[in-house]
């Protein structure tokens, strides 16, 4: 078992948090059986962790600063404890950024998959998308590769992946390439962001890539997910010709990606990027797609529902809440309930609300988690389902920069 070193401050933030989280545990409204702060494998400076799982283990890769090196790291926890971290890569010229950051994904063949952001122009969003492979549990790295065709100095990033098919994953990001020289000042489709896709395999070969959508916003998070029926499944932030920034499907099915199409119609008007893409995620044929949106100046968390393998969706419903930043995620669970992680102002403070949503009366409970009274943001918090549990992990902001927290949640059934 490896444990973080922390601070001070940030050692009376965890057991505050640990207090906290254990009364909420005991509380008969609360949404879960048990929270407990789950002990890192991290260093001081830690930040940025993206999750995920296969066969009850939890595999979890974050970015940490040592000098003017930045690290990319693995670990993985299984019932024992997490694994000796490794660095997938080391490097002085890494995109560090608090919104776009590595991700990690496991092939069906156990192969890990992790990507990170390489810097490759003057300006500071000039960045490619590298990519490497492990094929024994993140001892050894491959060599990395750039995932995509373009190789000009623009913005790459914004990266999901998926398992899709044996040794196979589907990986999609937002791409500059056409992207016009100022921001917000596009004039047609060939000068905007576009979403694009690719997949590699276990292998380490990258198939053809594809322009999903020409016309997209251009620093808002991508999330994919496929469902029992092998169909892959994207959501993104949209961008019209009039500056509506609303949410949109885009569905991989028998190999040929389908038109996107306009999941709901918030109809919110906005000139730049909100930083604030959305979360999906889906079990058997049931798919969720969680969101914020500022439509007519009102800030909102919202969930849709699809019992036809994201052909269409529901009317969404509305998360109740006070004052919402946005900045979702959302797990389903294995009796078709989904939970939905969001980041909200509370007294001037960032507090990590969650709820638990079902597809014929959305949030039917919520629970307050984590309380952040620091002048620094939580950021993008993170969830994964291993098995019956629910992982929560965020970037925690103390007087010594960054560190990574996290919680593992016990839901409860709720009728």
């Amino acid at each position: 078992m490896y444990r973080a070193k922390k601070s001070l401050l940030g050692l009376i933030f965890s057991i505050i948090l640990l207090t906290w989280a254990s009364s909420f545990s005991n509380a008969d409204n609360s949404l879960f059986t048990a929270i407990e702060k789950v002990p890192l494998p991290t260093e001081v400076s830690a930040q940025e962790a993206s999750l995920t799982s296969k066969d009850g283990i939890l595999y979890m890769t974050w970015m940490e600063n040592v000098n003017t090196q930045t690290k990319v790291m693995f670990s993985m926890k299984t019932a024992n404890g997490w694994s000796e971290p490794t660095p997938v890569h080391i490097g002085h010229d890494l995109f560090v950024n608090w919104a776009d950051f590595p991700s990690i994904a496991i092939l069906s063949d156990k192969t890990i998959a992790v990507h990170w952001l390489q810097k490759i122009g003057k300006s500071a969003f000039d960045y490619q998308i590298n990519i490497a492979l492990s094929s024994n549990n993140g001892k050894t790295w491959s060599n990395p590769k750039i995932l995509h065709e373009d190789l000009s100095p623009v913005q790459h990033g914004f990266v999901s992946m998926t398992p899709s098919k044996e040794k196979l994953l589907t990986i999609i990001w937002l791409d500059g390439r056409t992207y016009g020289v100022k921001l917000g000042e596009t004039k047609n489709e060939t000068e905007a962001m576009q979403l694009r896709a690719t997949t590699i395999t276990s292998d380490g070969i990258i198939g053809k890539e594809v322009a999903i959508d020409k016309r997209t916003c251009s620093c808002c998070q991508t999330s994919i997910t496929v469902t029992d029926k092998g169909t892959v499944i994207a959501a993104y932030r949209d961008r019209s010709e009039g500056e509506i920034r609303d949410i949109s499907i885009a569905r991989l099915e028998q190999n040929i990606w389908q038109e996107p199409f306009n999941l709901y119609d918030d109809g919110w008007k906005l000139s730049g990027c909100p930083v604030n893409g959305p979360a999906i995620s889906s079990i058997d044929k049931l798919v969720a797609v969680a969101w914020f949106t500022g439509a007519k100046g009102i800030s909102a968390v919202k969930i849709a529902f699809s019992d036809d393998d994201g052909k269409s969706f529901a009317t969404p419903f509305i998360i109740e809440n006070k004052d919402p930043i946005g900045r979702v995620d959302l797990e389903m669970l294995p009796d078709g309930d989904a939970l939905v992680s969001w980041v909200e102002w509370v007294d001037g403070n960032e507090i990590i609300n969650i709820c638990r949503a079902s597809q014929e009366h959305g949030c039917k409970a919520q629970e307050q988690l984590v309380f952040n009274a620091s002048n620094a943001s939580l950021n993008f918090p993170q969830l994964e389902r291993v098995n019956e549990d629910i992982y929560l992990v965020w970037t925690q902001p103390d007087e010594n920069g960054d560190n990574l927290s996290m919680l593992r949640l016990s839901p409860k059934l709720i009728d």
